[in-house]
């Protein structure tokens, strides 16, 4: 069985040491390849320097977004004929038996798009705080049977995982395709998650294993209104509702176009200009066609968004 690991770097140097060492460390070793995203600071230099002929280096000329970045390792990783692909986040690091425990799990659970372990935070005592967000609402199982001692399963099934590692046999790919490019960062795990159960695969945890994820989830901080990333969260939720290929809100999109074209008027008939701004640009943001024509695509069989 091969086995093509990737990793998306940018502006890495705090991990990306730790995260490669720890997968050299591996009882089953993977083609590593890792896709350079732009970074500014030193990542590809070192990269260069120390694990030249330890990995496959791909470097992108500007700075492509988490989904598509990866969509050039996994391209990568399908032309070198991997029977599975191990995507995984620059800020974590794996133990030495994660990839054969990946591995030995998801060969037995081939009905599995996605097989994701135990994610803890960076230092190892206590769990992700974005994992624990996901498994508080859809992994029930999984933490009853922790906290009453019960014999753990092999895997338990749950509807979404952050992609910080995510174990994925190739027909995944062949059947969902890579990263929908209408997500640049953030959003884009909950869109792919969305389309594998809408093929008919399955998403699923294992307790066999844990990577250490030092992350820092500033996806939950409340940016202050009308800034870029305010928009851009708002954009990103607006494309994960609307753009869920398991619905037809996609077909109500036009109608929340106008709920905010609306309330900016309102905002503007009571002189709230701030409100009036922040309304109208995100009547402007929310593109219906793109939405629509991504749904469509989505649904489609097939290695799309990939080379």
């Amino acid at each position: 069985m091969k086995i093509s690991l990737v990793i998306v770097t940018f502006n890495g140097m705090k991990w990306i040491e730790g995260c490669i060492d720890s997968i050299l460390e591996s009882t089953i070793l993977p083609e590593i390849i890792v896709v350079d995203n732009c970074s500014t600071d030193n990542t590809k230099d070192f990269l260069k320097s120390n694990y030249s002929q330890k990995i496959k280096l791909i470097e992108s000329k500007e700075n492509l977004g988490f989904g598509r970045a990866n969509n050039l390792g996994i391209s990568l990783a399908l032309e070198l004929n991997s029977d599975f692909i191990f995507l995984l986040n620059q800020d974590t690091v794996i133990e030495k038996d994660t990839v054969e425990k990946l591995l030995e799990v998801s060969s037995r659970n081939l009905n599995f798009g996605i097989i994701s372990p135990i994610h803890s935070d960076g230092n190892g005592d206590l769990l992700d705080m974005s994992f624990l967000y996901y498994i508080n609402r859809q992994g029930k199982d999984l933490i009853s049977d922790s906290i009453l001692n019960k014999e753990m399963k092999e895997i338990y099934e749950v509807e979404m995982i952050n992609a910080a590692a995510w174990f994925m046999p190739k027909k995944t790919f062949e059947i969902v395709g890579g990263f929908d490019p209408m997500f640049f960062l953030y959003g884009e795990d909950d869109n792919f998650c969305q389309r594998v159960l809408y093929h008919n695969l399955k998403i699923g945890i294992t307790p066999k294993t844990i990577i250490k994820h030092d992350s820092d989830n500033n996806y939950t901080v409340n940016f202050s209104k009308g800034s870029k990333k305010y928009y851009n969260k708002f954009l990103n939720r607006i494309r994960i509702q609307y753009g869920n290929v398991n619905s037809e809100d996609h077909t109500r999109i036009s109608k929340i176009r106008r709920y905010f074209f609306k309330e900016a008027i309102v905002s503007l008939l009571k002189l709230n200009f701030s409100e009036y701004q922040i309304n109208k640009t995100k009547y402007k943001l929310i593109d219906r066609k793109s939405i629509k024509l991504s749904v469509l695509k989505n649904r489609e069989t097939g290695k799309k968004y990939l080379a």
